[in-house]
C-alpha cells in the first residue's frame, strides 16, 4: 500500500502564483533539497526525501512572524528523520528575516546528514524509539481498524512545553502527519502524530504496528523525539516517558538525536541567504 500523509500540503489552499507565500514555499524546498541522509547501521543506506512536506506550518503564538516546511526523510516507507526548515521575521509580512532548521532522529541507528559534501549532523541514536507498549491491545487485522486504535493509543500520551516554570500543555493534532500501512513483514503499520502549538509540532509520536514471534503476532511500540528547542516533557497516561532539557541552555553536539542550527538571513527580493550557523 502507498503511504499517506493526512497533514500535507495537498490540503492546502491554492497559493497565488508569484506570491510571497509561493515564493517562500519555493525557497524553504530549495534548502531541504541541499540534505542528504543516510543510514550507518551495517550497509550505507541512502534515505529518501519525501517529495511533498507532511506540513506548513506557522505559529502565531509566539512573538514573531514565522513559515515552516516539515520533511520526511525515508527507509522504504518508515520515517527515520525529519527536517523542518523556516523563515522567521519580526516584520509581519516575512519578506526577510532568518533562517532556520532542525534535524530529528526517529530510529535507534545512527546516521550522517550531509550539506554540501559536509557533514552537519550525526546522531548515534533517536532518544526514546521502539518502546512496547505492553497495555494496549493487540494490533488489529484491518487497516482502517488499525487507525482507530493509533488515534486512541495516542490520546493516551500528553505532552508539555516549558518555556518559563509553567507547563504549556500542547493539543494533539486531530490527523496524523504521515500514515503508512505497509505490506512490510517487520511493520504492519504506522502513523506519525505531532503535539502542537499552534499548527506548530513541539513533541512528536511515532506508533508502529510490529510483527513478532516470526510473525505469528504483532504488538504496538513508540518512539517520542523533540521537535522544539524549548524543555519537553511527555507522559503515558500518568507515567513520565520522555523529557528534554532546554536545548539552548545544555552543550550541543551534532551527535546528538535533536539539532537546530540558525542558517542566516534571507530576503525575497532576490532570496539569498548564507551559510553561517549560530552554533
Amino acid at each position: 500500500m502507498l503511504a499517506t500523509s493526512a497533514a500535507g500540503g495537498a490540503d492546502e489552499p491554492a497559493v497565488p502564483e508569484g506570491s510571497p507565500r509561493e515564493k517562500r514555499l519555493a525557497f524553504l524546498r530549495s534548502q531541504v533539497d541541499k540534505f542528504e541522509i543516510k543510514s550507518e547501521h551495517g550497509e550505507q543506506r541512502l534515505l529518501h526525501r519525501g517529495q511533498q512536506p507532511v506540513l506548513r506550518w506557522s505559529n502565531p503564538v509566539r512573538d514573531f512572524v514565522n513559515d515552516g516546511v516539515t520533511y520526511l526523510f525515508l527507509e522504504g516507507q518508515r520515517p527515520r528523520a525529519i527536517v523542518t526548515v523556516w523563515v522567521r521575521s519580526r516584520e509581519s509580512s516575512l519578506e526577510s528575516g532568518e533562517l532556520w532548521r532542525e534535524h530529528i532522529s526517529l530510529t535507534r541507528e545512527p546516521l550522517t546528514c550531509r550539506r554540501d559534501g559536509a557533514v552537519i549532523w550525526s546522531p548515534k541514536t533517536a532518544e526514546v524509539v521502539d518502546e512496547p507498549l505492553t497495555d494496549a491491545a493487540p494490533p488489529a487485522q484491518r487497516p482502517s481498524q488499525r487507525l482507530v486504535q493509533m488515534r486512541e493509543l495516542a490520546r493516551r500520551f500528553h505532552a508539555a512545553t516549558y518555556k518559563t516554570d509553567s507547563a504549556n500543555e500542547l493539543r494533539l493534532l486531530s490527523q496524523p502527519l504521515y500514515r503508512y500501512p505497509s505490506e512490510n513483514t517487520e511493520v504492519l503499520d504506522g502513523a506519525l502524530f505531532g503535539f502542537a502549538e499552534a499548527n506548530d509540532p513541539e513533541a512528536l509520536l511515532l506508533l508502529e504496528a510490529v510483527a513478532i514471534d516470526s510473525g505469528n503476532q504483532s504488538e504496538w511500540r513508540y518512539t517520542l523525539a523533540r521537535s522544539t528547542s524549548f524543555r519537553v516533557v511527555v507522559r503515558l497516561d500518568d507515567r513520565e516517558v520522555f523529557a528534554v532539557e532546554p536545548y539552548w541552555k545544555v552543550p550541543r553536539k551534532t551527535e546528538a538525536a535533536y539539532l537546530e542550527a540558525r542558517d542566516g538571513e534571507f530576503a525575497l527580493d532576490g532570496i539569498s541567504s548564507d551559510s553561517s550557523d549560530s552554533e
